[in-house]
């Protein structure tokens, strides 16, 4: 699938492009009866929300689970990454982002490059992320909050300090980039300036929808109260031409791939 010149504009200007139901139906219940037995495993990349028992999030399962594999290469989503970076790509980060019913935790106003700049090197921001509905987003279930336009400059940010974030027994500094106590955070003040320049917008569709959206877009999401599940799995994809430096120990690579292998589109989808 390729992006219309229309749809590449609105990319530019707004660095967001939503497409309701890209995928078809069949795609998401593959994917959702994959993740079944994958939130049961206490495996290196899961997170937990504060209470120790909700899954918030899992990292790096596209290279354990078949059904996520062939999701980083399907045609609908490699092709337009390949085509908004200008190069080839390969893949730098793959999560799904469960805010379960009832459970799931706010998300703070944050930039995507700040993390992938100060703890892994990346060199610039030509990095994208795709996110993939794998259940209804509403009004109701915490979708992801965007400032239009937010992505044409950096930010300060405000940095947490270290927390106490562990996984099977073990500290693990990484997950502080990823709990609800955010390592890189804006301020207040500056989000309030944005949003009167810019405006909110929270994009809500039902499931295999697809949102587009560039590394440094000002994002965030409130906690789900509803009874609803809100699921969505999420591709970083990297330009080749961008590969971090890694000026200290990198990060565990089910976080932060080190697989370089420019990625070629599957025939048509899962089945093909």
């Amino acid at each position: 699938m390729k992006l219309t010149k229309e749809q590449m504009e609105v990319y530019d200007e707004q660095g967001m492009l939503f497409i309701p139901e890209c995928l078809c139906q069949r795609e998401v219940e593959k994917m959702n009866a994959a993740l079944l037995p994958l939130v049961k495993e206490d495996t290196p990349g899961r997170v937990l929300e504060n209470n120790k028992k909700t899954v918030r999030a899992l990292h790096g399962c596209h290279t354990t689970s078949e059904i996520f594999q062939r999701l980083i290469l399907h045609p609908s989503l490699l092709e337009p990454a390949k085509q908004i970076l200008a190069s080839e790509v390969y893949v730098y980060q793959f999560k799904v982002n469960f805010k379960a019913a009832f459970e799931g935790d706010l998300w703070p106003w944050h930039q995507d490059f700040v993390f992938w700049d100060k703890e892994d090197g990346m060199l610039w921001p030509r990095a994208l992320n795709i996110v993939v509905f794998l259940d209804e987003v509403n009004e109701f279930n915490g979708p992801l909050y965007f400032i239009p336009g937010s992505h044409k400059q950096s930010y300060t940010h405000l940095q947490t300090p270290p927390q106490q974030t562990t996984s099977n027994g073990e500290k693990n500094e990484w997950m502080d980039s990823f709990v609800a106590n955010l390592k890189y955070t804006i301020d207040k003040p500056t989000i309030t300036k944005l949003v009167n320049n810019h405006h909110i917008v929270a994009p809500k569709g039902p499931s295999g929808s697809v949102l587009f959206f560039h590394c440094n877009l000002v994002h965030g999401s409130v906690s789900n109260i509803s009874p609803y599940d809100r699921k969505v799995a999420i591709i970083t994809y990297n330009s080749l031409e961008n590969i971090p430096h890694f000026n200290s120990e990198p990060r565990p690579e089910f976080l932060v791939s080190r697989d370089y292998t420019p990625l070629q589109p599957l025939a048509r989808d899962f089945e093909k």
